[in-house]
C-alpha cells in the first residue's frame, strides 16, 4: 500500500488542456477561453457528483506551444477520499471530454487504464494492485451515470461549439500528469473536423410517462379550444391539456360534474427539454387518457378504461386454431 492519500494524489493529479492555433501565437480571446474552463470545471464538478466526493479544483498559468492549462483535482478530506477515486475523477474529465456524444466514455477510460498499468509496472504511478482493482470497480458502478448523465453532455457540447466558432483553434489535446507536470500519457489530440461529433443536436428530452397518475381537479375547461386545464399533481399546481377526446365529450356534454375535490387517474405525459447547463426543465404536461374520475364521492370508471379491460381479455384468450 501506499503511504497515505495525499502521496497517491501527488502521482495523478493535473489535466492538461492544449488549445492548439492556426498561428504560432501563444494567445487566446480571453472571454472565449474563460467561457471554455468554465466549461470544463462545471463538467469536473458533474463528475465529482456523481462520485459523491468533494474536490477542490486549482489551475495554473499556461504554458508555450499554443496554449496550455493544467488543472489540479484533490480532495477536498484527503483522509477519508480514496486516492482511487481522485484518479477516477482526472480519468473520467479526460475520458469525458475526448468522447463524442453518441459514443461512450468505456473506450477511452479503458485506453487511460491501460496507461494506468503500465505506468504502475513502471512504478510510476504510485497505486497499489487493490487499489487499481477498486478503480475498475467504480468507473464499472459509475460508467452508466456517466453516459447518461446530460449535465456532462451538455458542458462538453458548450466547451466543443465555443470552440468550433473560434477560427483560430485548429485542436485540443487533453493528458494526465503527474506533481511536477511529467506526462502520464499522452496527449489525446482532437482535430476541429471532429468537434461537431461532441454537439448536443437537440434539447428535446423523451417525454416522461405516467400512467396512473392521479390529478385533483381545480380549475376544468368546459369549452372546445387548446386552453388549459389547472390541477393538483403530487401537491404541486400544475397546467395541462386535456388530450382525451373522450373525456372532453364526456365534460362538454355535461355527464362529469366537479366538485371540491374531484380527481382523475389518468396517463400523464410530462414533456421536458435541456437547459444551456444541461439541466432538466419540465415544459409542459398532458393527458393522453382519463380512465376514472370521482363524483360525489364515488369512483366512475371511463368508457376508455372500459374498452382497454375488454382488449386485454380479449389479447389473454388462447387462439382456436380450428374456430
Amino acid at each position: 500500500m501506499i503511504a497515505n492519500a495525499q502521496d497517491a494524489n501527488r502521482m495523478i493529479c493535473k489535466l492538461q488542456f492544449h488549445y492548439w492555433f492556426s498561428d504560432k501565437s501563444h494567445t487566446m480571446d480571453a472571454l472565449i477561453h474563460n467561457k471554455c474552463e468554465r466549461e470544463l470545471l462545471e463538467l469536473t464538478k458533474a463528475i465529482a457528483k456523481i462520485c459523491a466526493v468533494s474536490v477542490t479544483m486549482e489551475t495554473e498559468p499556461t504554458g508555450k506551444g499554443g496554449l496550455k492549462n493544467w488543472l489540479t483535482i484533490a480532495a477536498k478530506f484527503p483522509k477519508k477520499t480514496p486516492a482511487s477515486k481522485i484518479t477516477f475523477i482526472n480519468a473520467a474529465v479526460a475520458a469525458c471530454v475526448v468522447t463524442p456524444s453518441q459514443t461512450s466514455i468505456s473506450t477511452a477510460f479503458d485506453a487511460l487504464l491501460n496507461k494506468f498499468l503500465l505506468e504502475q509496472t513502471d512504478g510510476q504511478l504510485g497505486l497499489s494492485k487493490p487499489e487499481l482493482n477498486e478503480l475498475k470497480e467504480i468507473f464499472t458502478n459509475l460508467l452508466p451515470l456517466l453516459d447518461t448523465n446530460n449535465i456532462l453532455k451538455k458542458r462538453r457540447s458548450n466547451f466543443y461549439d465555443l470552440l468550433r466558432k473560434y477560427q483560430k483553434v485548429k485542436c485540443v489535446s487533453v493528458s494526465l500528469t503527474n506533481e511536477i507536470k511529467k506526462p502520464i500519457t499522452e496527449d489525446i489530440l482532437i482535430p476541429k473536423e471532429k468537434f461537431k461529433t461532441f454537439l448536443v443536436s437537440s434539447d428535446a428530452v423523451a417525454p416522461e410517462m405516467i400512467e396512473s397518475a392521479q390529478i385533483e381537479i381545480i380549475s376544468p375547461v368546459l369549452a372546445k379550444g387548446t386552453h388549459k386545464w389547472r390541477g393538483m399533481y403530487k401537491s404541486e399546481p400544475i397546467s395541462f391539456v386535456m388530450k382525451s377526446d373522450e373525456f372532453m365529450n364526456m365534460v362538454q356534454d355535461g355527464k362529469v360534474e366537479f366538485k371540491s375535490g374531484s380527481s382523475i387517474s389518468c396517463i400523464l405525459q410530462i414533456d421536458k427539454k435541456i437547459t444551456g447547463v444541461g439541466v432538466e426543465r419540465i415544459t409542459g404536461y398532458s393527458i393522453l387518457s382519463v380512465s376514472s374520475y370521482s363524483e360525489n364521492g364515488k369512483t366512475l370508471e371511463t368508457l376508455d378504461a372500459k374498452q382497454k379491460q375488454k382488449q386485454q381479455v380479449v389479447s389473454k384468450r388462447p387462439l382456436d386454431l380450428f374456430g
